[in-house]
């Protein structure tokens, strides 16, 4: 069950010890009984920019419930209030209100700190401390515009802070963790990303979250995990790769024939020779002697970058995660 939230930050509940790592355990609940409470994976926002509402921008994001549960279910949960009351942090669980408070062109837009607005502060469902980040959803890679990954300020302190990647932003990979990615209104990205800013890279004009809530539907879009990349193998490499690979085999059929002549005396072997002869690899004449044998090997490459970090947040707002 669900950690039952104070009704407000004046409600003695406040005062009470509550277990909010409860919440960890519902989630994992309901997804072991297939989300059976949700009516589907895909959440909005209704943003505008300087209070224009005539021209509202709405972007739908579908989220990956089953791969990263946890930070999945907390954003979902805060796009539609499924608490009523208070988190820990003394302020409704609800992004309504919050404002884009951060864009790095060409890379993130940040937002989601429900409590101080400015980038120091938000708040979980599963407290004010943050929760910890999932492993697949640190493998996958910043590699496109429109995905929905968490801000922090260290390992394991996600909260409510979101980022919205608006073009590769590889200096991100293995330090924030994707959940999700935008499957309608991704051409206002361009707009967003347009934005005036002041000298903090904040929005001018303020971008506001003004609704936000829950589409019925299950939309399964690509995660953007990392390919297996064969690595190219040169010929000098192969030749020597070949070498190796005849002289044992030789090596092989040489034992194989001492053993057959004089079982109790067997010259000491090289540890590769050792390795083909137990596996039974037994070549005659020139087969010995031409056989070739050369595979590629395969690796995950990953690269660094010095663009820029989202802000810092906890503390003051001002540092780099």
């Amino acid at each position: 069950a669900f950690v039952l939230m104070p009704r407000s930050k004046n409600d003695p509940g406040m005062a009470m010890k509550i277990d909010w790592s409860m919440n960890k355990h519902a989630v994992l609940e309901e997804r072991n009984k297939n989300w059976e409470s949700l009516d589907g994976n895909q959440v909005y926002f209704d943003m505008v920019i300087g209070g224009k509402t005539e021209q509202t921008m709405r972007l739908v994001f579908a989220l990956f419930m089953d791969e990263v549960p946890l930070t999945a279910f907390n954003f979902h949960a805060l796009c539609t209030q499924r608490f009523a009351g208070v988190g820990e942090a003394g302020q409704p669980l609800t992004f309504r209100h919050s404002k884009i408070f951060r864009v790095a062109r060409g890379q993130f837009l940040q937002g989601g700190d429900t409590t101080g607005m400015n980038g120091g502060g938000g708040d979980s469902i599963f407290g004010k401390d943050g929760f910890e980040d999932e492993p697949l959803g640190l493998r996958m890679l910043h590699n496109a515009s429109g995905l929905l990954s968490m801000a922090n300020h260290g390992p394991d302190t996600n909260r409510s802070q979101f980022l919205i990647t608006l073009g590769e932003a590889p200096s991100l990979d293995g330090k924030h963790v994707i959940f999700g990615r935008i499957v309608s209104g991704g051409m206002h990205l361009k707009t967003l990303d347009a934005l005036p800013l002041d000298s903090k890279d904040a929005p001018i004009e303020p971008l506001t979250i003004v609704e936000c809530g829950a589409i019925p539907g299950w939309h399964r879009p690509p995660m953007p995990l990392p390919q297996t990349i064969k690595q190219e193998v040169s010929l000098p490499a192969l030749n020597e790769q070949a070498a190796e690979q005849r002289q044992a085999i030789a090596q092989a059929v040489q034992v194989a024939l001492q053993k057959r002549a004089h079982p109790d005396d067997l010259v000491q072997l090289e540890p590769s020779t050792k390795r083909a002869a137990s596996l039974g690899q037994t070549y005659q004449g020139s087969a010995a002697s031409s056989a070739m044998m050369a595979l590629p090997f395969a690796d995950e490459l990953s690269s660094d970058s010095d663009d820029d970090e989202p802000v810092n947040s906890g503390g003051n707002g001002k540092g780099v995660s």
